[in-house]
């Protein structure tokens, strides 16, 4: 545009001279595309100055971020190593109380054992279940009662075969009854088989009034758990009953 006005100029000099009229529009012309051209350049300096700022803003963003997760993964490896710290403490305080607790449960008098307010009485005779009740019975006692699994393995632990503990389905085949009444609970430490029946399975081969009495283990193998049993069989039991205050 800037040319071909001075273009005209140039000629209208070289071959005529220009109106007054003329000169005065060619003039005003020129003067808006001067304003034009200076308005476009404001606008092209304000449009990459915003972004030259957005650049800036995000790098500081980028910057306060990368600061962020900095001081996160910091914060992340002292949880973790006060976490490994407590996990630590918590297995020695664990250690130190169930050696405190097996020690408490070896005070013996006259073949009893106190543990955690409670007598325990293993008899090495071995008699039918009835006849190991009663003696517990006459001691001032009863067959045992297991009600948690530290008393289970408490039992357990002291044992090296098969006895009689104070459980029973007698009265209803296959609702089992602890010697205070009390029915079994969903604690239960049953024999648990992977192809055959679980204990208690009630087995009526050797006699058809069935196995109706619970024991630790098996006659044959490890004592962690619980059998159904001929009530007739001669085992060794457990007594139990509550330490005097």
């Amino acid at each position: 545009m800037y040319l071909e006005i001075l273009n005209s100029i140039q000629l209208q000099e070289q071959g005529s001279v220009i109106s007054p009229k003329r000169t005065k529009v060619l003039l005003i012309v020129l003067g808006f595309a001067l304003v034009f051209a200076f308005g476009l350049l404001c606008t092209l300096g304000i449009l990459y100055n915003n972004k030259l700022g957005d650049f800036e803003s995000l790098n500081e963003k980028h910057i306060m971020v990368s600061k962020q997760l900095s001081v996160h993964a910091i914060n992340s490896t002292i949880m973790k190593k006060e976490f490994k710290d407590l996990t630590a403490r918590y297995n020695t305080l664990r250690e130190w109380l169930s050696f405190y607790d097996a020690q408490s449960c070896n005070l013996s008098v006259d073949g009893w054992i106190a543990c955690r307010g409670k007598l325990y009485l293993f008899n090495s005779d071995k008699l039918n279940w009835s006849s190991s009740r009663d003696v517990c019975v006459s001691k001032g006692a009863d067959l045992v009662t297991i009600t948690n699994q530290t008393e289970q393995d408490f039992v357990t632990s002291k044992v090296k075969e098969t006895h009689w503990i104070g459980l029973n389905d007698l009265d209803t085949e296959g609702h089992w009854l602890w010697v205070n009444n009390q029915p079994l609970n969903s604690l239960e430490f049953w024999m648990k088989r992977n192809d055959e029946i679980s204990e208690p399975d009630n087995w009526t081969k050797v006699h058809p009034d069935g196995e109706d009495c619970a024991s630790l283990g098996h006659p044959t193998g490890n004592t962690d758990f619980w059998t159904d049993a001929y009530c007739f069989e001669e085992k060794r039991f457990v007594c139990e009953a509550v330490a005097a205050i």
